[in-house]
């Protein structure tokens, strides 16, 4: 069984749910409003989501599309979470939250990786498609913070771990290491990370690199392999360039899968009918996979 969130109900999440369902032709467990989905559903005229099973904790409440909710996704999250660690399920798909939303109502955690962690220890944040795959060594980090995580205990540790999940989940697939520094620094003129931190980590577990990232992300593009980018925005402008609408996130190293859509809420366009179910099509497609 896969349960899928549905994320804000103000946001696209409804809307993107019920579109997927309609074109993949699949069952799932959802957990949030039906009411929202009731609504999405007379608007799109679609009916397929209805062959699932919906779990609704908070039936009496009411939302308008293009509001945030944030207490109510975090529940979702929460009636889910429960699920998984009863083993009733064995893959999550949470729909796009407002981190803003979060906050204000209470909650604070930036987001779904920064709540896995606080309950499950450290995860590694990823992005998948058919072409470019992204491993981030931070996230949701201002970069002065995430360049002092830079070090070469931390690097290993997180290498380890991404060697696991990687031949656990995609065997033979092969990854490579972007850089830090411009031009991968230059052999130490342009900062010293690549030649004092990544190229003995690198070299001790036989992955190719660092690559400068202007050039890496071309390469794991063109050989469908998957990359480590040290920053968030570093590894994300191309990988939501290329890959926007047919890519999805997975964290690594839950104690069950979980993939998302790699979007947020998009508040502005909700009710409108003109969401694209590119991603969650491809995120819940991506738990069937893994699951197998």
């Amino acid at each position: 069984m896969i349960i899928v969130t549905l994320g804000d109900p103000g946001g696209i999440g409804p809307e993107i749910i019920v579109k997927a369902l309609e074109s993949l032709k699949k069952k799932v467990l959802i957990i949030g409003s039906k009411k929202m989905l009731e609504f999405y559903g007379k608007l799109l005229g679609m009916e397929q989501w209805r062959r699932s099973e919906i779990f609704d904790p908070l039936p009496d409440e009411t939302f308008i599309p293009g509001r945030p909710y944030g207490r109510a996704s975090f529940f979702y999250l929460k009636e889910a979470i429960s699920l998984l660690e009863r083993n009733r399920a064995k893959a999550l798909v949470t729909g796009p939250i407002s981190k803003k939303a979060w906050v204000n109502d209470g909650f604070n955690y930036m987001g779904h990786t920064h709540y896995f962690e606080s309950r499950y220890g450290d995860l590694i944040m990823a992005f998948w498609s058919e072409g470019m795959k992204v491993a981030l060594f931070t996230h949701h980090l201002p970069l002065r913070e995430a360049l002092n995580r830079v070090k070469i205990d931390n690097f290993h540790k997180f290498l380890e771990n991404l060697k696991k999940q990687i031949e656990k989940f995609f065997p033979g697939e092969n990854i490579i290491c972007s850089s830090v520094n411009p031009h991968a620094g230059e052999d130490g003129e342009m900062g010293k990370e690549e030649t004092e931190i990544l190229k003995p980590v690198l070299k001790k577990n036989s992955i190719q690199g660092p690559f400068p990232s202007d050039t890496a992300f071309l390469r794991a593009e063109l050989k469908r392999e998957w990359v480590i980018a040290f920053f968030h925005d570093v590894g994300l402008a191309p990988f939501k360039l290329l890959h926007f609408y047919d890519g999805a996130e997975i964290t690594f190293g839950l104690p069950w899968i979980r993939t998302s859509p790699c979007h947020g809420t998009a508040y502005e366009i909700a009710s409108k009918g003109i969401a694209s179910e590119g991603s969650m099509k491809i995120a819940i497609s991506l738990a069937m996979k893994l699951i197998n």
